[in-house]
């Protein structure tokens, strides 16, 4: 009787085991189910904060490149083309840069599918310039998400290859929009923090197109204000240079006058003389005929004849330093009052056939050659015509005398453009030195032996000049030559 009541607790106690054992693995099951939904939920957490930190990582290395490369370009252009290679590289798609205005236009196209780029570059032209325009208007200007549909124009292809573009506004010029369009033809690729970042990048990269226009429009304005100084330079050098011409016009007008009339008394009395001389001559001449024998008794060395023909030698010299004394009082003359003749049209080109003709006798035995670049159909100018010609022909005289016993060639050319006619005279002679073309039309300054020059040729061109209100400048270097360039205005 024990022994059964013994086995039947026995029973009992292990079927109570049992059941407990059943309990414990479900509930070791349900514990193990929650410990790998938790550790699969962490490993999904700690999966997404890598991700997290290493796009974090990737924005950081962007702005940080984009922000390295974008202050270190000198152009405009370089800086837009590294943004476009950080874009398709960092969003791993296709991006253009576009001009919007009436028509699209896209000189760069950058992205790994070559394909797809030469696709979105041959649909340039479908783009709803005026929509795209209007959609950055109304985004202030800031980074837009756009459809294709508001992007392309309805009946474009690539509207239907394209889902999304992101539009990055980098800066307007002359009524011009400058953008960069980056395309999509999901959303796979269209990350918020992306986007996010590539906003911050553009507001950068604008910062720096900004200061990079500024600097161009600085750097113009100086260049500009550089030339305003140096025009303003030349002009005072100009007007301080025609004040003291003007001062020395004066005074040559009045050394002039008090010369021309001593001068003149001083010719018409050699004339004079040089008439009773030659009467002298004829006396004395049939008075030796008649009297051979008493004179040369009286005049065995023949004195009388040697005084007669030496006075005749010295009235001629006489003649000749009155002439040069004349002809300077002519130049101080015409230096006085350069500019007071009636003024006509007339052809420059016609001017200086004039003057070649003229002086072709100075040149036919000279080892020199004259080439002309006439322009046949520059316009008349204004002006006396003879003293332009004078002009003319004091510079070509220097420049053979400039070019020496040296083989050497003078060209003359004419041009024009709607404000003046040029006239450009270039020699191969010796050139000459910043010092002496600081001189050059200063009155009596000549380089030339003494006798050779009066140094009031050029004085006189340059009043000429200014007197039709036109312009005489010089370029030269030693031993290689001399350009003078003239400027007259074209009559209104």
């Amino acid at each position: 009787m024990k022994k059964e009541i013994s086995n039947e607790i026995l029973a009992n106690n292990l079927k109570t085991n049992k059941n407990f054992e059943q309990l414990t693995n479900t509930n070791l099951m349900k514990e193990n189910k929650i410990l790998l939904a938790a550790n699969s939920e962490l490993k999904k957490t700690l999966q997404e904060e890598v991700e997290y930190e290493q796009s974090k990582q990737q924005q950081l290395e962007f702005l940080t490149y984009l922000a390295t490369v974008t202050f270190s370009k000198n152009k405009v252009e370089t800086i837009i083309q590294s943004l476009l290679e950080l874009c398709a590289s960092f969003l791993s798609t296709s991006c253009s840069y576009i001009f919007c205005n009436e028509k699209s236009s896209s000189p760069l196209t950058k992205g790994v599918d070559k394909e797809l780029n030469q696709r979105i570059k041959n649909s340039i032209n479908e783009i709803n310039t005026l929509q795209v325009r209007q959609n950055i208007k109304e985004a202030k200007n800031e980074t837009i998400l756009l459809t294709s549909e508001k992007f392309f124009n309805s009946e474009s292809l690539m509207a239907k290859k394209i889902e999304y573009i992101v539009v990055l506004p980098l800066f307007s010029l002359l009524n011009q929009d400058h953008i960069i369009a980056l395309f999509f033809e999901d959303d796979s690729n269209l990350d918020s923090l992306k986007l996010q970042t590539l906003e911050s990048g553009r507001h950068l990269v604008n910062i720096a197109i900004r200061r990079k226009l500024a600097e161009i429009k600085l750097d113009k304005k100086y260049s500009e204000l550089s030339k305003m100084n140096t025009s303003l330079k030349n002009t005072q050098k100009q007007l301080s240079h025609s004040e003291k011409m003007a001062s020395i016009g004066q005074l040559a007008a009045g050394i002039a006058h008090e010369i021309n009339n001593p001068v003149g008394y001083v010719m018409s009395n050699i004339e004079s003389l040089k008439d009773y001389m030659s009467q002298f001559d004829n006396f004395f001449t049939l008075l030796i005929q008649e009297n051979k024998d008493v004179t040369h008794t009286s005049d065995p060395d023949n004195e009388l004849e040697f005084l007669l023909e030496d006075s005749k030698e010295i009235i001629s010299t006489c003649v000749g330093g009155l002439t040069r004394v004349k002809a300077i009082v002519q130049d101080l003359k015409t230096f006085s009052h350069s500019g007071s003749e009636e003024f006509i049209s007339f052809s420059l080109n016609d001017a200086i056939e004039t003057v070649l003709n003229l002086i072709s006798s100075e040149f036919k035995y000279e080892n020199c050659d004259i080439n002309t670049k006439l322009t046949s159909d520059i316009p008349d100018v204004f002006g006396t015509e003879n003293q332009v010609e004078q002009v003319l022909m004091n510079i070509l005289i220097n420049a053979k005398h400039a070019i020496n016993n040296e083989k050497g060639v003078i060209t003359i050319e004419t041009f024009a453009n709607s404000e003046f006619v040029f006239l450009h005279i270039t020699d191969t002679g010796c050139g000459m030195d910043e010092k002496t073309k600081q001189r050059l039309f200063d009155p009596f300054f000549t380089t030339k032996e003494v006798g050779v020059g009066t140094g009031l040729g050029l004085s006189i061109s340059y009043k000429i000049i200014e007197a039709h209100r036109g312009f005489i400048e010089v370029e030269s270097e030693i031993n290689k030559g001399t350009i003078f360039k003239i400027s007259l205005p074209i009559p209104e």
